[in-house]
């Protein structure tokens, strides 16, 4: 398990890697924060191997043709340019989970392959209500993690409980074991992310069927 406490910038310009392969070569994917100013336009260069994901955490995004409200994921093909705008207004926090490039997988592009086949990263929000739980659960074929946007909750792992406030991230790796706990002042909202080999996702537990009381339905 890998705490992040306060991983969501409060002030922006601002950049942060949260989980950083080069130093955590164990983890199948790279997450990084930004905080952009309102107004600010951001091109991206494309990445052969992997797919990237545009997570919006605060305010909101301008991206493929549409706006995008926190909680809302957008996945970026392999090989494939993007441009985002953070709208005016108020500055806009953005998640990137980008998986990282693995020698036993071959490349892909993004013209030639099914989004399953080149899918390796799920994104939903979840939004649990007082006393509820989401899992416990372990997953050995991807890696996952959580960060809590609004309210407060207890992580479930294998190490005990940790108690996590709006902001703070944790990623496990697969075979590990997570969950959450909410307490009975007020609901909780957070994003659920799970990274597998290509082709393996989506597919988690709380996007096929009911599994977290309380939950909503992933968005993006």
């Amino acid at each position: 398990m890998i705490l992040v406490p306060a991983a969501v910038p409060r002030t922006a310009p601002a950049f942060q890697r949260l989980i950083d392969p080069e130093q955590r070569p164990a983890v199948r994917a790279g997450l990084t924060v930004e905080a952009l100013p309102p107004g600010v336009r951001v091109e991206q260069l494309p990445y052969e191997s992997v797919e990237s994901v545009t997570v919006v955490l605060s305010g909101r995004l301008f991206a493929a043709g549409r706006i995008l409200c926190p909680g809302e994921a957008l996945h970026h093909r392999p090989g494939t340019s993007y441009r985002i705008s953070a709208v005016r207004g108020a500055p806009t926090t953005v998640l990137t989970v980008r998986p990282t490039p693995r020698a036993d997988i071959p490349a892909q592009r993004s013209d030639s392959r099914s989004a399953r086949s080149w899918r390796q990263v799920d994104v939903g929000t979840a939004r649990i209500d007082p006393g509820g739980t989401c899992g416990p659960y372990r997953d050995r074929a991807a890696d996952a993690f959580l960060l809590v946007l609004t309210g407060a909750a207890v992580f479930l792992g294998d190490l005990g409980e940790e108690s996590l406030l709006p902001g703070d991230l944790v990623y496990v790796r697969a075979g590990e074991q997570y969950g959450l706990r909410v307490g009975r002042r007020g609901p909780v909202t957070v994003v659920l992310g799970r990274v597998g080999a290509p082709g393996a996702v989506p597919g988690p537990e709380w996007g096929d069927r009911p599994t977290c009381s309380g939950q909503t339905g992933p968005q993006g």
